[in-house]
């Protein structure tokens, strides 16, 4: 690379300090691909997992446009998480709570824009895993990426699970729940092996319509009812919507880790690896980042506000049963949608490690199309185990979003950024305001990202632990209606 190229990020920002005046060591073609380089020395396009012009006959990843990027984008975040807000509305009082979504979107915002320039830098990125690795080498890519794919297992299996309720919704529990949660397995393997992003990126376009469509039914529906479906069905009552609440430690904590779930979209990495020009990204994250954020407040209010108390989680059960089987028919596209993505992103972990630095990675041989198969449907069938074998799943997930969506979303981040501009690790970086600005901005992400893993998985263990005493865990693989 010449010296103006591999400043791209300095010209745009600041400075990361002189390069030395010794030519960089020699590249070595595929060290991007299982050697710890110097990557901001190295050929951006050699550092790539997957080559932009393929030879022919092999199939092309890197074909998808920012406006395919941003949709995907939208939908990996739009879809179970807004189903949550207005519960947490409900536990913080409407202002902390919306302050907390916009100083969680600004977070994850600046966030997402640190992990673009250090994919930039380090062109070899897929996953996490791979940050892992660039960190700390070996060790750290197998310990990142171990977490990564049993967030993304359960990510997968709590999707799946919110399809089995949506076909429990509309059947009136018409089979056993296992069967429901198996159709969603199913249907998720059968899409999801697909193996470019831009292939099942039409599932965005409709993913993300539907959930828009559902959501915007029962918040009209909620806005022109007389009282709340969950409220005494006569006689007054309180919806109890207030401004500020006074919620327990934990109960803050678990609706915090709720709003920040709704920012857990843990497969940008993966986008940036087949976007045509990952240059794009930021527009692709700016339009992703801008439309969740205002819909979720405009729905979040607009429910709390019409149902307080008496709120539906997820919220598309907060009109009654008719608008519920409405909702829950229009949101199936989008459902599945994200069950398929989060299937795929996890696959493509799986099927990038194995067969990473190989001609099999990209060539249309039978290894190649018995790893990426294998990957796709042992993601599947693990997600299906988890989701039905753990009776109290949805408190497991909590937690397990508590732990790794705070690491993920907002800690992690702050840590990549030190990485590449701590100036011991940065060749001597500047000293400047607004460097120190970003280096402490950085520092608090990384404590924030602290604080909310510890608060948050002390807070989901209590809800666990209720959850037992109070006698409502299930049996594992139970056929009971979980609408």
């Amino acid at each position: 690379m010449t010296a103006a190229s591999s400043t791209t990020d300095s010209e745009k920002g600041f400075k990361l300090g002189s390069k030395p005046a010794a030519a960089p060591p020699p590249y070595e073609e595929g060290a991007g691909l299982g050697k710890r380089t110097d990557l901001l020395d190295a050929p951006a396009e050699a550092d790539e997992v997957f080559q932009a012009t393929p030879q022919e006959g092999m199939p092309e990843y890197r074909t998808m446009s920012w406006v395919h990027a941003a949709v995907l984008c939208t939908k990996t975040q739009f879809g179970l998480g807004i189903l949550s807000i207005p519960s947490a509305l409900h536990s913080l009082g409407a202002v902390p709570g919306i302050i907390i979504l916009l100083v969680l979107a600004c977070l994850t915002t600046y966030g997402n824009h640190v992990l673009h320039q250090f994919r930039m830098r380090h062109r070899s990125v897929h996953n996490v895993a791979d940050v892992g690795f660039v960190l700390a080498g070996p060790l750290g890519r197998e310990f990142l990426g171990f977490f990564y794919y049993v967030y993304m297992v359960f990510v997968a299996g709590s999707a799946m699970l919110s399809l089995s309720i949506a076909l429990n919704v509309i059947s009136e529990h018409g089979t056993c729940t296992i069967v429901f949660v198996a159709v969603a397995a199913i249907a998720s393997i059968l899409i999801a092996s697909f193996r470019t992003f831009e292939r099942i990126s039409w599932l965005g376009w409709v993913g993300v319509p539907a959930i828009v469509i559902a959501v915007l039914i029962v918040t009209i529906a909620v806005g022109v009812t007389d009282r709340p479906a969950a409220a005494p069905a006569t006689g007054p009552f309180d919806k109890e919507v207030r401004a500020f609440n006074s919620p327990s430690f934990a109960e803050a904590f678990l609706a915090i880790v709720n709003l920040l779930f709704a920012y857990a979209g843990t497969a940008f990495f993966s986008i940036i690896a087949e976007m045509r020009n990952p240059e794009e990204f930021t527009k692709s994250m700016l339009f992703c980042q801008s439309f969740v954020t205002i819909f979720y407040i405009a729905v979040g209010i607009v429910v709390y506000y019409y149902c307080g108390q008496y709120v539906a989680s997820p919220a598309l059960g907060s009109a009654g049963e008719l608008i519920k089987k409405i909702a829950y028919g229009i949101a199936i596209p989008g459902l599945l949608a994200t069950a398929v993505i989060v299937t795929h992103v996890a696959a493509k972990y799986i099927f990038v490690r194995t067969m990473r630095n190989t001609r099999h990675l990209q060539s249309n041989t039978p290894i190649h199309w018995i790893a990426w198969l294998t990957s796709v449907i042992g993601c599947a069938i693990l997600s299906f185990i988890v989701a039905c074998a753990v009776p109290f799943f949805g408190s497991l997930l909590g937690l397990i979003g508590a732990i790794f969506a705070s690491v993920f979303c907002i800690g992690l981040l702050g840590v990549m950024w030190l990485f590449d501009n701590h100036p011991k690790l940065a060749r001597g970086g500047p000293t400047n305001l607004s460097y120190k600005l970003l280096y402490c901005l950085n520092v608090a992400m990384v404590l924030i990202g602290g604080l909310i893993m510890g608060a948050g998985a002390y807070a989901a263990a209590i809800s666990i632990r209720d959850q037992f005493n109070a006698g409502q865990v299930g049996s594992p693989f139970s056929c009971a209606d979980n609408s």
